[in-house]
């Protein structure tokens, strides 16, 4: 089933495991969001198959910099819906 799975370990330092499940292939967007909504990182951005997988974050944005201490929102997008999940990083 389409699944988003807690980060592990949470909170993190300095890496996290993101795991999901899809029940079809297709395209899947994973991306990591600021309180205010700003996309930080990108993690998944494309065609997936079915099945479980993981992706690892290591607290860092899209350019390479690390981000800061807080509290971070990772969400999946995949045929047939959303899931929002919250993550803390500490430095």
């Amino acid at each position: 089933s389409f699944q988003l799975a807690q980060n592990y370990p949470n909170p993190f330092n300095p890496d996290t495991m993101i795991r999901f499940a899809l029940p079809h292939s297709g395209s899947v967007e994973l991306a990591i969001y600021n309180r205010a909504g700003q996309r930080v990182a990108t993690l998944v951005d494309g065609i997936r198959h079915a099945g479980s997988h993981a992706v690892l974050w290591n607290g860092h944005d899209d350019a390479g910099d690390a981000v800061a201490s807080g509290v971070y929102l990772y969400r999946l997008q995949a045929a047939p819906g959303v899931q929002v999940k919250t993550l803390v990083l500490l430095r």
